[in-house]
């Protein structure tokens, strides 16, 4: 039995050893053209056979959300299906669309619920109605009514805002027509079923401030409460954020003030919820942003952090935990995950600086048409955990990992895939190094792919090259790994990507 036990032991270390050491990549040789992803929100599905990219961006010359879908099937080495298609509104031959896509949220398999907006000039109202559309087939469901408010004219209609809940059973929905501002602040909320069907309603009054909040987050629980965060604009004080918490099965909302110490600010937030439980997190600011990174002229955008505001909410809203946690400061921490492990929240950032240059336009009859560069440097990537429970942190590990600049990419190459297996935390990421020195065959910055394990005590205790991973650029070579993509086939295997210009090959990363 002993035998036996001692057997067992060595085998699961072997095992967790293995996942640790040895992932593995296999490649495409057919490589796939790239249709313009810069600036949209895209987001990743695979139905078993075919990979679906669903990318969304607004466009200015349209006044009108695009929404198209590029699709490749994993049967033929991810060619690229001709049948790509749009999925967004279709627009008149003369004129516009008068229906805007103002919010759009995934449902399950492969259907979408758009909420549409459309000033009504007839009548003076500004409406809201939903349509559900396959992007498979690209059909598209009837027009169905939700709400409307009073409007002025096209200009001054008020807003309408949404969200989805995580377990996209409930969607939150906030009127708030176009008021006086001298008065207090008036808006409607809503909660609706997965039919979209209104099944709490309740009139809401702000507190006067002095400025108009111009936009309301909004957050939907798991069992259809309403969560807001607006600004608040007093006189002689300045601007911070509050949380305004509804439990829609009664008639109440309770304001929380997010107002930190010193005046500083909360940049960022996010939410996750559990069973019974509701966490909320903010990042908190000195406001100090002093570029340290060199984009090419460009100014970098990033996120000071001194610390984080934690609040725990049971199902009914009631607060269970309220703590403020005190961070070195952190030059720069994007928002990017949150895993719940365990009782405790595992959340993730990367170190992403953005910039955006105007250049002149390329045609001198409209030299008001600019072009714009979009340049990123990142610094490394940082993760902290979190007891749920106490709202203590546990530990903040960071990875500094400097890499140089990259254009019009969204980013990609300097991201991370995450993994979590074995009580412990892979980051797979790219690490730039310069090769075959004082040879022609000289390159500068080839990305080699790196993993770095953490483990519960936020010990960094490996990180390693990933030998042979088919990835990297050479002197005949420029493909390299996409850390903006990973779509699961099982426990074991995933769909990656990698890129070289607008070229692309599919694979699978397996541990």
């Amino acid at each position: 039995m002993k035998k036996l036990f001692l057997s067992l032991l060595i085998f699961l270390s072997l095992s967790c050893l293995c996942f640790s050491q040895n992932p593995t990549f296999k490649w495409n040789e057919t490589s796939t053209p790239i249709e313009n992803e810069l600036n949209f929100n895209i987001q990743h599905f695979f139905d078993g056979k075919r990979v679906f990219f669903v990318k969304s961006k607004y466009n200015e010359k349209i006044f009108n959300k695009d929404v198209f879908v590029d699709i490749y099937d994993s049967r033929d080495d991810f060619e690229k299906d001709d049948a790509d298609f749009s999925v967004g509104l279709e627009q008149p031959v003369m004129g516009k669309n008068p229906k805007t896509v103002s919010f759009l949220f995934h449902l399950i398999d492969k259907d979408y619920v758009y909420f549409l907006t459309e000033y009504n000039n007839k009548i003076k109202e500004y409406e809201l109605s939903t349509e559900t559309v396959n992007f498979d087939t690209g059909t598209k469901s009837e027009n169905v009514f939700i709400a409307k408010m009073s409007a002025k004219n096209m200009f001054n209609i008020g807003d309408f805002f949404v969200a989805q809940s995580e377990n996209k059973k409930y969607y939150g929905l906030v009127s708030r027509p176009l008021g006086d501002k001298k008065l207090n602040e008036n808006a409607t909320l809503m909660i609706l079923d997965t039919n979209f069907k209104i099944v709490k309603t309740l009139d809401y009054s702000f507190n006067f401030t002095t400025k108009q909040s111009f936009d309301i987050n909004l957050h939907v629980t798991n069992n259809g409460n309403l969560i807001l965060i607006r600004e608040i604009d007093l006189p002689k004080t300045k601007a911070y954020k509050s949380l305004f918490y509804w439990n829609s099965s009664t008639n109440s909302v309770n304001e929380h003030s997010l107002k930190q110490d010193l005046d500083y600010p909360l940049t960022q937030f996010k939410f996750k919820e559990n069973d019974s439980e509701t966490y909320f997190l903010g990042t908190i600011s000195d406001g100090k942003n002093k570029p340290i990174v060199d984009l090419g002229g460009a100014l970098p955008e990033g996120n000071p952090v001194v610390g984080f505001h934690y609040i725990n909410f049971n199902k009914d809203g009631e607060v269970k935990i309220n703590e403020k946690i005190k961070l070195e400061r952190q030059r720069n921490l994007n928002f990017d995950n949150i895993i719940l492990e365990n009782r405790k929240l595992w959340v993730l950032f990367n170190e992403i600086y953005k910039g955006t240059k105007r250049l002149p336009s390329s045609d001198p009859s409209q030299p008001l048409n600019y072009n714009y560069e979009y340049s990123y440097i990142s610094t490394g990537f940082s993760v902290i955990k979190l007891d749920l429970q106490t709202g203590k942190l546990d530990w903040f590990t960071r990875i500094n990992n400097e890499e140089p600049k990259s254009l019009n990419d969204n980013g990609d190459f300097l991201k991370y895939l995450p993994f979590f297996k074995n009580n412990q935390l892979h980051l797979i990421y790219n690490d730039s190094r310069d090769i075959n020195h004082n040879t022609k065959y000289f390159v500068k910055d080839s990305r080699f792919v790196v993993m770095s394990t953490i483990n519960e005590e936020g010990a960094i205790v490996s990180t390693k090259d990933i030998q042979n991973s088919g990835v990297g650029k050479k002197h005949d070579f420029c493909y390299e790994l996409d850390l903006s993509f990973a779509l699961p086939v099982n426990e074991t295997t995933y769909i990656v990507r990698s890129k070289c210009g607008n070229n692309s090959r599919f694979g699978y990363l397996s541990f």
